[in-house]
């Protein structure tokens, strides 16, 4: 088994670089453990290692050592379990990493707070291993709890970013420019949290310890974007880059952005 990456707090984040989120899967059923506590431990690796239409109630109630009626008695069915280990995730994230609550007066202070806390929650699935390999395949393979975790869990966070950036930008950013910073924010602390095999291989280890540790990396993200809104050159550059842009290639052309489910 592969040894978890110390404990991250917000106090001590710049002292720690990212870890590599770990494959193991491990049930890590405590002795004593209630029947629902030992299906949910035992689910959360099995959902995320094959993904929810591939595992049976039986193989979940095999691993668990519980009644295969266990689920239905605790969960309902397959998918109440799923959304359940979804809320469990949820829950230990939120009291291990509250949201802030936005009342900074400062809106550079408040983007500071909220992207750390985006960045930490992030970082602190790798601990476990499966946790983040479970929501990255519900993103991908959505299912009919995806809508419940959009819900609960990213929407809140991408409104606190999109009234933070509205601030910042003085209502000179219209609505879909303050949406895509505020998903360039998003997809950096995903990338920084879940790429990290490849950042190991492009970045030298020197760097790696000083120059991308957590604090360091929110600092960029949050740096980069300040640069970006207060400059008022948004809507400038976007025009120019788009006369730079070239006509799509046909190749490129059959394999467009799919936002369609």
């Amino acid at each position: 088994m592969t040894k978890s990456p110390p404990e991250i707090s917000h106090a001590a984040a710049g002292h720690e670089s990212i870890g590599l989120p770990s494959a193991d899967i491990d049930c890590d059923r405590p002795r004593g453990a209630s029947t629902k506590e030992r299906l949910l431990a035992a689910a959360g690796p099995i959902f995320a290692q094959r993904g929810f239409d591939d595992v049976t109630v039986r193989e979940l109630s095999s691993q668990a050592k519980v009644n295969v009626a266990a689920v239905g008695y605790h969960f309902g069915d397959k998918l109440g379990l799923y959304r359940a280990v979804i809320d469990h995730i949820r829950g230990r994230k939120d009291q291990r990493f509250p949201t802030p609550d936005n009342t900074e007066p400062d809106p550079r202070k408040r983007l500071t707070q909220n992207v750390s806390h985006l960045l930490c929650r992030m970082a602190s699935s790798g601990e476990m291993g499966w946790e983040t390999q479970l929501l990255l395949r519900e993103i991908q393979r959505p299912t009919p709890v995806f809508e419940h975790i959009v819900g609960v869990v990213f929407r809140p966070q991408f409104d606190h970013l999109i009234e933070t950036l509205r601030e910042l930008s003085q209502s000179e950013l219209q609505a879909h420019q303050l949406e895509q910073i505020a998903l360039s924010i998003v997809g950096q602390c995903t990338y920084y949290t879940t790429g990290t095999s490849m950042i190991r291989m492009l970045i030298a280890p020197k760097h790696l310890e000083t120059k991308f540790n957590r604090n360091s990396i929110v600092v960029h993200i949050v740096a980069t974007t300040l640069a970006s809104i207060q400059s008022g050159t948004i809507q400038d550059y976007e025009q120019l880059i788009t006369d730079f842009l070239v006509p799509v290639s046909e190749s490129c052309q059959s394999a467009p952005l799919q936002y369609t489910c």
